[in-house]
């Protein structure tokens, strides 16, 4: 069976399992599932005599989540595609309440749901009954959806997220609590880890939040954000007491949704713990173990369950789980097909495939304080002039993402107050973050000290950022046609010089690797240095640079050193106000002029023509062309004040045009000898 296969089928697994072991502990209170099953259940257990909805129920019994899953899968099926109308899915909803009815069920539907359903039998329109729905009905049925839909059309997705929830959870909550979950199942079945689908997950549920009826509820995107922080910020042991006083276990969607994620990133290797952990937290727990289950199996696939455990609520319960997946994922194809025939974009011939930039580098923040003086020791200055903004690789990364091109940043974080503004900030430049916060530690920060002179002093505290494993890495899966981009501040600390040196022996050799030395290149371990060169397809860098680099203060020179020392590489030196110049195997170099523009700000000019570039290779642009819009970026960006001033897409056409007679490029006299 594939790998696909195993986790759409681990998601409904994880969706069931986590709903029958929440079964018997559902709305009652933490004090009372301590005294009658410890910290954490340990398994199925039967519904309590005394219990306001699961009385009598046999252990391993599912309850209205799986149910109504189940109920949306096959709507989706009977469809054919990954369309769903709306109305269809409220006459079945109806039908399945009075079923439900017949067996004698207590657990039926939800606030949100029963009432929307009883608008709809008054003659109310199906676009306007959900229009209060903001309880959490429609993120816990949504988990078909997450399998249907690939994670790579986000907006696709929303779509269908907000054709499956409108009827009943019409509101941008309640939207968006669907939308995270449908998410990061969708990542987890396309092969992505915990970290990645959370981030998938998160970017859904902002999309999602823009659709629907508004209404008054703290941001579900946000509250998922910082709910992971606050459980990742205590010991295992006290991640159940953190989700029940703090991140809340009630039927609203903006304190269930980030519930389940909380209890998904802490516990992210075990699926069956992570399930019995959030059965255990009281409140809703039958639904944020359902919704938890679904991500964490969708992830890890349904052998991370215990085959006793998924023996177990398929017999008591009379499932057939495995067609269902096998009906999905037909969806997911045939709608994946659908969609590129009717795409009407055909790739040229030869062209290379855009992908996404993978970041290695360091994400820190930068805080700069301005000060007529530097201070005596032990002395005290003021300043009203403090900035605190994102840096280090952020800046390359947003220039890249300014271009259209899909950005991931695979660095370390931490789980402090530096660490969410890092976040923030690349989650507000479009960019996806494919690791989990580090516990315990914080993002590292450089304080600048600008003095009357404008002369700058530097102090650099490290953070997560320095403690990179290879295990994060080798968790992120590399198409082939992405790029990836290592700074020479990666190699600056051991823990990530190990890590990237054990990750890129591994990569697939159409994979294109750039390599950025940066202006510490001098202090670098020459033998990480050398093996980076030895993967390089591309090595950018200034003058200096290079210089430092090579020993060679000529940039032809420089050049020239560079190329023998990348045997499947070529080399960009950027000139500044003179442009750069390109250094191609078997060809003579090209020298690419600048656009002469009134700079008031060269702060970032270097990373946003690196961006730009990359995202022209990218592209399957040739370099003299990159290197030209590349040229253009630089010059934008600094007629703007700020470190991260890289232009848009339209605004670089906008200044190409503004421009006029654009620059060419030209031959050097001065052939690249191989020798």
């Amino acid at each position: 069976m594939s790998d696909r296969y195993q986790r759409a089928l681990g998601a409904l697994y994880g969706l069931a399992i986590g709903d029958a072991l929440g079964m018997p502990t559902q709305s009652l209170p933490r004090s009372v599932i301590v005294d009658r099953y410890g910290e954490q259940v340990t398994g199925f257990e039967p519904g309590p005599a005394d219990h306001p909805l699961a009385a009598g129920l046999a252990a391993g019994s599912i309850t209205d989540d799986t149910e109504q899953a189940l109920v949306l899968a096959g709507l989706l099926v009977d469809g054919g595609d990954r369309s769903i109308d709306p109305l269809e899915l409220a006459n079945r909803l109806l039908a399945w309440e009075e079923s439900m009815h017949k067996r004698g069920s207590l657990d039926l539907l939800g606030p949100s749901t029963r009432r929307a359903l009883a608008d709809l039998l008054a003659g109310t329109d199906v676009s306007e009954s959900g229009r209060t729905g903001s309880t959490n009905g429609a993120a816990m049925r949504i988990t078909p959806v997450g399998i249907v839909s690939p994670s790579g059309d986000l907006d696709r997705l929303v779509t269908t997220v907000v054709q499956a929830s409108s009827v009943t959870h019409n509101t941008s909550i309640g939207l968006a609590g669907a939308a995270a979950v449908a998410g990061a199942v969708s990542a987890g079945v396309d092969g992505g880890s915990v970290a990645q689908a959370i981030e998938v997950g998160i970017a859904a549920a902002e999309r999602a939040s823009r659709h629907g009826h508004w209404v008054a509820g703290a941001d579900v995107a946000e509250r998922i954000r910082w709910a992971i922080e606050v459980a990742r910020s205590v010991p295992p042991d006290g991640v159940i007491d953190v989700v029940y006083r703090l991140i809340g276990t009630s039927l609203a969607t903006q304190e269930s949704v980030p519930a389940a994620f909380a209890v998904l990133a802490s516990y992210e290797t075990d699926p069956w713990l992570a399930c019995r952990v959030a059965a255990s937290v009281g409140g809703d727990c039958d639904t944020i173990a359902a919704m938890t289950g679904a991500m964490a199996g969708a992830c890890s696939g349904a052998a991370a369950f215990p085959a006793s455990a998924r023996t177990t609520v398929t017999g008591v319960n009379g499932l057939d789980l495995d067609s269902i997946a096998v009906s999905l994922l037909q969806l997911r194809d045939a709608g994946a097909n659908e969609d590129h025939s009717t795409a009407g974009v055909q790739q040229p011939s030869g062209v290379r495939t855009a992908g996404r930039l993978l970041h290695s580098g360091n994400v820190v923040i930068d805080v700069v304080l301005e000060v007529d003086a530097l201070p005596e020791p032990g002395d005290d200055v003021i300043t009203d002039a403090a900035l605190s903004t994102a840096g280090g690789g952020f800046n390359v990364m947003v220039a890249a993402a300014r271009q259209g091109m899909p950005v991931t940043y695979l660095g370390a974080h931490g789980s402090g107050p530096f660490g969410q503004l890092a976040r923030r900030a690349l989650s507000s430049a479009g960019v996806s973050v494919s690791q989990l916060p580090r516990r315990e530690l914080d993002t590292g920060i450089v304080l600048s000290l600008i003095d009357g002179s404008g002369e700058r002093t530097f102090v650099t505290s490290r953070g997560a950022e320095a403690t990179l494993r290879a295990a994060d890495l080798q968790a992120v899966p590399v198409g082939a046609d992405d790029v990836i981009y290592i700074s020479g501040y990666s190699l600056l600390h051991e823990p990530n010089r190990a890590a990237l040196s054990d990750w890129l022996v591994r990569l697939d050799d159409r994979v294109l690797v750039v390599f950025d030395p940066g202006p510490l290149v001098g202090d670098l371990p020459a033998a990480e240095v050398t093996q980076v060169l030895h993967r390089a397809d591309w090595v950018t860098c200034n003058q200096r640079e290079s210089g430092r680099l090579t020993g060679q203060q000529q940039p032809l020179a420089a050049g020239r050193d560079l190329l023998r020392r990348c045997p499947r590489g070529s080399v960009l030196i950027r000139l500044g106000a003179d442009g750069c110049v390109l250094i191609q195997r078997g060809a003579e170099p090209i020298e690419v002029p600048a656009f002469t523009v009134a700079a008031v700000d060269m702060n970032g000019a270097g990373d946003a023509h690196t961006g730009t570039f990359i995202a022209a290779l990218s592209r399957g642009e040739p370099a003299a062309d990159g290197a030209r819009l590349a040229n253009a970026a630089a010059a934008f960006a600094v007629t703007v004040r700020g470190p991260a001033t890289a232009p848009t897409g339209p605004q670089l056409r906008q200044f190409l045009a503004d421009a006029g007679d654009q620059p060419g490029t030209s031959t050097l006299n001065a052939p690249v000898s191989m020798s």
